[in-house]
């Protein structure tokens, strides 16, 4: 039981369904991650980057504007308090030309004389002229960005100016920002898990449907239906395996027939063989001509058995792909005829008439076994299904790159219905009336073999005059005019 579980258990991990969700989660953690990452490393040392980079264009502008026609005091007052900045302009002696305090007591420029003479020496001691410090201001306990210019060159200064800025608003800010960032993550963490179930059931549901169809159909169910409704891929693959579906119950109604069909053809010889070889024990034991009878009948009857037999071997190497050919060049008008010189005793016995039109000039490329094959089961046909007159003809009708070969009869044709089953194992008509010759396996075994050779190859027929089937191959140059 504790085993079982833990299979189950293991499967539900190992599920689409988990996947997806376990995914989609931890794509949601990560980028919520690297949000909190850089809103607590980056936040800080980006806002006083900023601060900095907005100070110093604060002091470029001043001085760029300042003595310039129509830049008064209102004008750096209106600048120090959008900018939210203290601003002093002493000369090079330290005395204040100009001041704007927006901090009040906060404002770093209130300092002793000391303290800005050292801002004054700093800035006149920097390479660049500028000096600027985050400092702390021991009064209030709060940060202040100090910026110290000079104005003029070391040869020969002018003045400085000097600018302070709060960051403290940074850290209330942060804090705000801390807990507004918390909600929105928790609501991103919820919103995300609930959509990862969603979008992973979404997404597993027509698979998981198609794998309780596909359970059915390995139990042995035939008729189910698989249905992949929701996505292309889905449904793609459920009609890939209505399809196979179908192909099965095809090849168990094929099973079937054949077991029973084989199983039939079987039973008769081999109740015959067993009769006659009883009566020969039995009865006709000691006389000859009774015994030389019954054991013909029992030759002919292991005859036919060994021809199923070989034709059920025949036909299942051919569909299984372990039949090989031995191709080589042939002529074809001239294998025919010899073939057909193997009927005369069925011609003269039973009044068959055999036409044979050959074209001894063309040659082609098969193998000769197979392809003899091919002629014996369609002639054999032929005369089975052949009508009153018993007339077939044999025809080979040539062209520069193909030779066609085509074996007629007489008969009472096919059903139009009828003839996609003519190439299926065991198919027989039922409108002739002399015994068939054969195992019911000829043609399906001609099929395999034209697709093995890749010929074209068809049937035609009218009801009531006869049928026609036909094969194309291509035509070669014999080897001696390579």
């Amino acid at each position: 039981m504790a085993e079982s579980k833990k299979q189950a258990l293991k499967k539900s991990l190992h599920s689409i369904r988990f996947t997806v969700w376990i995914y989609f989660a931890i794509f949601i953690i990560s980028i919520l991650i690297m949000i909190w990452i850089s809103f607590t490393v980056s936040l800080e040392a980006t806002y006083r980057t900023e601060k900095t980079s907005d100070i110093t264009s604060i002091a470029n502008y001043i001085l760029t504007q300042w003595g310039e026609e129509g830049f008064t005091t209102d004008s750096l007052d209106r600048i120090a308090h959008d900018n939210d900045t203290c601003v002093l302009i002493q000369d090079r002696y330290g005395l204040s030309v100009y001041s704007y305090d927006i901090m009040g007591k906060n404002c770093l420029l209130h300092s002793t004389g000391a303290s800005l003479a050292k801002y004054r020496k700093l800035a006149y001691e920097s390479p660049t002229g500028i000096y600027y410090a985050e400092v702390k201001n021991s009064r209030f306990q709060n940060n202040t960005l100090i910026f110290s210019m000079l104005i003029g060159t070391k040869e020969d200064p002018i003045g400085y100016l000097l600018l302070n800025t709060s960051l403290e608003p940074l850290e209330s800010t942060v804090d705000i920002l801390r807990v507004q960032m918390l909600q929105v993550s928790l609501a991103m963490l919820v919103l995300a898990f609930g959509i990862s179930i969603f979008l992973s059931s979404l997404v597993a549901t027509p698979i998981v449907r198609i794998t309780r169809s596909a359970e059915k159909l390995a139990q042995g169910d035939y008729n189910v239906k698989f249905n992949g409704r929701g996505y292309t891929e889905t449904e793609q693959l459920a009609d890939t395996l209505n399809y196979a579906s179908n192909e099965i119950t095809k090849i168990d109604t094929m099973r079937r027939d054949l077991m029973a069909n084989i199983s039939h053809d079987l039973r008769t010889p081999l109740t015959m063989v067993k009769a006659y070889a009883e009566m020969i024990r039995d009865l006709s034991g000691d006389d000859p001509v009774k015994r030389d009878e019954h054991l013909g009948i029992i030759i002919e009857e292991s005859d036919r058995l060994a021809a199923l037999v070989n034709d059920i071997m025949d036909l299942t190497k051919l569909e299984n792909g372990s039949a090989e050919l031995n191709k080589e060049p042939f002529c074809v008008g001239s294998r025919l005829k010899e073939i057909m010189t193997r009927y005369t005793l069925l011609s003269e016995r039973d009044g068959y008439k055999f036409y044979v039109s050959a074209d001894e000039e063309a040659w082609g490329e098969a193998d000769l076994i197979k392809f003899d094959q091919i002629i014996y089961n369609l002639v054999n046909n032929a005369v089975n299904y052949s009508g009153e007159d018993k007339s077939i003809y044999i025809m080979e009708i040539c062209t520069p790159k193909t030779i066609q070969i085509s074996v007629t009869d007489t008969g009472a044709g096919i059903d139009k219905e009828l003839m996609p089953l003519i190439f299926d194992r065991y198919y027989r008509a039922e409108k002739h009336k002399r015994e068939v010759i054969g195992t019911g396996l000829g043609l399906s075994i001609v099929k395999q073999i034209f697709i093995l050779h890749g010929f074209k190859f068809g049937v035609k027929s009218e009801e009531g005059v006869g049928s026609t089937f036909w094969f194309e191959m291509d035509r070669v140059k014999r080897p001696e005019d390579e």
